[in-house]
Protein backbone atom coordinates (compact mmCIF):
# COMPACT_ATOMS: atom_id res chain seq x y z
CA UNK A 1 0.00 0.00 0.00
CA UNK A 2 1.79 3.43 -1.24
CA UNK A 3 2.26 5.77 1.55
CA UNK A 4 -0.04 8.49 -0.62
CA UNK A 5 -2.71 5.72 0.03
CA UNK A 6 -1.73 6.22 4.18
CA UNK A 7 -4.72 8.71 5.39
CA UNK A 8 -5.65 9.41 8.95
CA UNK A 9 -9.21 10.85 9.96
CA UNK A 10 -7.62 12.57 13.17
CA UNK A 11 -5.29 13.08 15.03
CA UNK A 12 -5.52 13.70 18.91
CA UNK A 13 -2.64 15.35 20.88
CA UNK A 14 -2.20 15.53 24.21
CA UNK A 15 0.36 17.25 26.82
CA UNK A 16 0.67 17.66 30.71
CA UNK A 17 1.65 20.77 31.73
CA UNK A 18 3.17 20.91 35.12
CA UNK A 19 3.23 24.04 37.39
CA UNK A 20 6.91 24.58 37.24
CA UNK A 21 6.93 24.54 32.95
CA UNK A 22 6.11 27.57 30.80
CA UNK A 23 3.03 26.75 29.40
CA UNK A 24 3.64 29.52 26.39
CA UNK A 25 6.61 28.34 25.68
CA UNK A 26 5.99 24.65 25.67
CA UNK A 27 2.85 25.74 23.22
CA UNK A 28 4.84 27.87 21.04
CA UNK A 29 7.11 25.00 20.67
CA UNK A 30 5.00 22.32 19.98
CA UNK A 31 3.51 25.19 17.17
CA UNK A 32 7.18 25.71 15.80
CA UNK A 33 8.64 22.42 15.48
CA UNK A 34 4.93 20.26 14.97
CA UNK A 35 2.75 22.92 13.17
CA UNK A 36 0.44 22.00 15.34
CA UNK A 37 -2.39 25.26 15.82
CA UNK A 38 -2.36 26.84 18.99
CA UNK A 39 -5.82 27.86 18.98
CA UNK A 40 -6.50 23.99 18.56
CA UNK A 41 -5.64 23.23 22.02
CA UNK A 42 -8.46 22.76 24.73
CA UNK A 43 -7.00 23.22 28.83
CA UNK A 44 -8.62 21.12 31.75
CA UNK A 45 -6.76 22.08 35.08
CA UNK A 46 -6.24 19.19 37.08
CA UNK A 47 -4.37 17.92 40.03
CA UNK A 48 -1.23 15.82 39.85
CA UNK A 49 -0.40 12.73 41.68
CA UNK A 50 0.89 14.92 44.55
CA UNK A 51 -1.63 17.19 44.58
CA UNK A 52 0.40 19.14 42.53
CA UNK A 53 -1.57 21.48 39.68
CA UNK A 54 -1.54 20.49 36.01
CA UNK A 55 -2.86 21.17 33.18
CA UNK A 56 -4.17 18.86 30.37
CA UNK A 57 -3.79 19.80 26.95
CA UNK A 58 -5.53 18.29 24.14
CA UNK A 59 -5.90 19.36 20.19
CA UNK A 60 -7.73 17.24 17.84
CA UNK A 61 -6.45 17.62 14.00
CA UNK A 62 -8.36 17.23 10.99
CA UNK A 63 -7.56 14.81 8.30
CA UNK A 64 -5.58 16.56 6.19
CA UNK A 65 -3.52 18.05 9.80
CA UNK A 66 -2.76 14.98 10.61
CA UNK A 67 -1.23 13.65 7.63
CA UNK A 68 0.63 16.55 7.57
CA UNK A 69 1.80 15.71 11.12
CA UNK A 70 2.63 12.39 11.01
CA UNK A 71 4.94 13.25 7.59
CA UNK A 72 6.80 16.33 9.68
CA UNK A 73 7.44 14.19 12.69
CA UNK A 74 8.46 11.02 10.58
CA UNK A 75 11.07 13.73 8.54
CA UNK A 76 12.10 15.33 11.87
CA UNK A 77 13.01 11.48 13.91
CA UNK A 78 16.66 10.69 13.59
CA UNK A 79 17.70 7.57 11.66
CA UNK A 80 17.61 5.67 15.44
CA UNK A 81 14.41 6.54 16.33
CA UNK A 82 12.93 5.86 12.45
CA UNK A 83 14.41 2.45 12.95
CA UNK A 84 12.99 1.79 16.61
CA UNK A 85 9.85 2.63 15.21
CA UNK A 86 9.67 0.75 12.04
CA UNK A 87 10.65 -2.48 13.99
CA UNK A 88 8.37 -2.24 16.65
CA UNK A 89 5.22 -0.98 14.82
CA UNK A 90 2.79 -3.17 16.56
CA UNK A 91 4.01 -2.05 20.02
CA UNK A 92 3.11 1.42 18.77
CA UNK A 93 -0.27 0.89 17.03
CA UNK A 94 -3.44 -1.24 18.40
CA UNK A 95 -5.81 -3.31 16.47
CA UNK A 96 -8.25 -0.70 15.09
CA UNK A 97 -4.91 0.69 13.10
CA UNK A 98 -4.55 3.58 15.14
CA UNK A 99 -0.59 4.68 15.79
CA UNK A 100 0.53 6.13 19.16
CA UNK A 101 3.59 7.96 19.62
CA UNK A 102 5.11 9.47 22.50
CA UNK A 103 7.14 12.63 21.92
CA UNK A 104 9.87 13.79 24.38
CA UNK A 105 8.41 17.31 25.88
CA UNK A 106 11.82 18.92 26.52
CA UNK A 107 13.23 18.36 23.52
CA UNK A 108 10.60 19.87 21.23
CA UNK A 109 11.00 23.01 23.29
CA UNK A 110 15.13 22.51 22.58
CA UNK A 111 13.78 22.58 18.67
CA UNK A 112 13.84 18.76 18.25
CA UNK A 113 11.64 15.40 17.90
CA UNK A 114 12.48 12.29 18.99
CA UNK A 115 10.67 9.41 20.70
CA UNK A 116 10.61 9.09 24.44
CA UNK A 117 7.77 7.57 27.08
CA UNK A 118 8.30 9.69 30.44
CA UNK A 119 6.64 13.06 29.54
CA UNK A 120 5.85 13.05 26.49
CA UNK A 121 3.50 14.81 24.73
CA UNK A 122 0.99 11.44 23.26
CA UNK A 123 -0.36 11.75 19.92
CA UNK A 124 -2.98 8.81 18.53
CA UNK A 125 -3.29 8.80 15.03
CA UNK A 126 -6.66 7.23 14.17
CA UNK A 127 -6.57 5.92 10.10
CA UNK A 128 -9.80 6.33 7.79
CA UNK A 129 -9.44 2.59 6.73
CA UNK A 130 -10.40 0.45 9.65
CA UNK A 131 -10.89 -2.94 7.50
CA UNK A 132 -7.06 -4.26 7.40
CA UNK A 133 -5.40 -2.98 10.38
CA UNK A 134 -2.49 -5.29 9.44
CA UNK A 135 -1.97 -3.00 6.24
CA UNK A 136 -1.73 0.11 8.38
CA UNK A 137 1.24 -0.98 9.59
CA UNK A 138 2.71 -1.54 6.06
CA UNK A 139 1.37 1.83 5.71
CA UNK A 140 3.28 3.37 8.56
CA UNK A 141 6.73 1.54 7.73
CA UNK A 142 6.10 3.11 4.54
CA UNK A 143 5.76 6.50 5.69
CA UNK A 144 8.82 6.00 8.06
CA UNK A 145 11.04 4.86 4.58
CA UNK A 146 9.94 7.69 2.42
CA UNK A 147 11.16 10.56 5.02
CA UNK A 148 14.92 8.94 5.40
Amino acid sequence: MPEEDLKFSTAEVNLVLHATEDGNKVLQSIHDVLSVPLERFSVSPSEGHYKNKILLLKAILSSQEAGELARRIMSLLNSSDREHLSSSLPEYSDEKGNLYLRLDKQRIVQGKVSLSEADAIRIRFRPVKRYRPSGNLESYRGLLSSTE
